[in-house]
């Protein structure tokens, strides 16, 4: 799975269609950390979200670069500090909460990175079966392909989030986005 996964879980809920759905987004600013696990060992990958203005940003492992969504706008940034670049773009459609068209089935509640959470299930684009345990806020803490888990949180903080963590810097080249095909 790409390295969006994080930000494609978290933004594929959609609106919440009837109550028994979760969140589509937080509703506070927070900051969580999640191991993906893998076979050679485990990647850290790191989200910032700020509640008031609609924006993510997530870290992804290897460093060198982070990537900006703002969900109000529907655009995304990928910001590469090694060259100086970023490529701005329409976020994909599926990514943005309220034109998404998943559905939630809600399961049992659970416990992870010390906060209470409840295991949502749906499905993903290619109709394969996806769960999550998404706190009452709307913060996703783990994810699961079918049996797969796809990431954990390990440390989860709300607290205010910097406005400067979520700047694209202006003075960096612009790039061509790559076609998407089911971008805005």
């Amino acid at each position: 799975m790409p390295r969006l996964t994080i930000g494609a879980l978290l933004l594929n809920a959609g609106p919440a269609l009837a109550e028994e759905n979760p969140p589509a987004l937080p509703t506070n600013d927070v900051d969580v950390t999640y191991v993906m696990p893998m076979q050679a060992g485990a990647a850290r990958q790191r989200l910032r979200f700020s509640a008031a203005h609609g924006l993510l940003r997530l870290d992804p492992p290897g460093g060198g670069l982070f990537i900006v969504i703002d969900t109000m706008a529907g655009r995304m940034y990928t910001v590469r500090a090694a060259d100086r670049s970023v490529i701005g773009m329409a976020a994909p459609r599926s990514w943005m909460p309220g034109l998404g068209a998943a559905t939630y089935v809600r399961r049992n509640p659970d416990v992870v990175a010390g906060t209470a959470c409840t295991d949502w299930e749906t499905k993903d684009s290619e109709g394969r079966p996806v769960r999550a345990c998404i706190t009452a806020d709307g913060v996703m803490l783990r994810a699961a392909l079918g049996a797969r888990v796809l990431v954990v949180a390990t440390e989860l903080r709300h607290e205010p989030q910097a406005a400067p963590l979520f700047q694209v810097p202006q003075n960096y080249r612009r790039l061509a986005p790559p076609p998407i095909p089911d971008a805005q």
